[in-house]
């Protein structure tokens, strides 16, 4: 009936086509829900992609990755004589039953490491950050006393002019030409055997492109073992007004050396 036929275009018209990747005319981001829409092709040398491609195809980049004699020839692929394998069942629908999931693989890994960090940008409409919630909960670490759900701070630094004047619009849009201090960077939440799941506060799906400042942090925070933010204190007992105090305490603490 003209009406089955009229709600999918209803919906394809009042969602930017179903946040389409592809389409010229797009106006919503499928990669983060309330950032920019811009051009993301990989053929457009002024769009963001198409300078990640010129960049990756540097041969300088190539040697500091070490794939100077890669059988891609170039990037983004596969190229004809590349192809490659999906080993565990994740977003892989032709896994055979009993295919070990990535709930598996950090299950494994996990005690191997000193630090695993699993994260999400928040406002990623394509990978939600509830869906990669429930999955490390299902991976089964105990999680650690006082380290429940917890803000995390960075440092919010300016940057040059001259960067804001060339960089793409989909990189960094919350960069500035001015220091705003201690920003809240997200949640995160620790468990046993050095994992833990954190929230990038505002970020798409590529934390590195939406939140550049966060995304230094977290890595300082991973290659260095140090934790994002403070353990919660015992304030269960206490009486409304000391916990009032002792709430103000903890967050001057959590946006402060060491944390920050």
């Amino acid at each position: 009936s003209h009406e089955c036929a009229g709600a999918p275009r209803r919906f394809l018209a009042a969602t930017s086509r179903g946040f389409s990747q592809t389409w010229s005319h797009a106006w919503l981001n499928d990669l983060t829900l309330y950032g920019p829409s811009a051009r993301v092709a990989f053929d457009d040398p002024q769009s963001l992609d198409g300078q990640s491609v010129a960049w990756m195809n540097r041969a300088d980049v190539r040697a500091a990755l070490h794939v100077e004699d890669a059988p891609a020839p170039s990037w983004p692929g596969p190229s004809a004589n590349w192809s490659y394998a999906s080993d565990y069942a994740a977003c892989n629908a032709e896994a055979a039953p009993g295919v070990p999931s990535m709930v598996d693989f950090y299950r494994s890994v996990a005690p191997q490491l000193r630090t695993t960090i699993v994260f999400n940008g928040d406002t990623d409409p394509c990978v939600s950050w509830e869906g990669t919630r429930a999955a490390v909960e299902r991976i089964g670490f105990a999680q650690l006393p006082r380290r429940a759900y917890r803000p995390w701070f960075f440092n919010a630094t300016a940057v040059p002019l001259s960067l804001l004047a060339e960089k793409p619009v989909l990189f960094g849009p919350s960069l500035a030409a001015f220091p705003s201090g201690p920003q809240y960077g997200g949640s995160v939440v620790d468990y046993d055997h050095g994992l833990s799941f954190l929230t990038v506060h505002g970020s798409g799906h590529m934390v590195p492109q939406f939140r550049p400042r966060a995304a230094l942090h977290l890595l300082s925070k991973l290659l260095t073992g140090a934790q994002f933010s403070p353990a919660y204190p015992a304030w269960e007992g206490v009486e409304d007004a000391e916990f009032d105090e002792a709430l103000d305490r903890w967050v001057e603490k959590a946006k402060a050396a060491p944390y920050v």
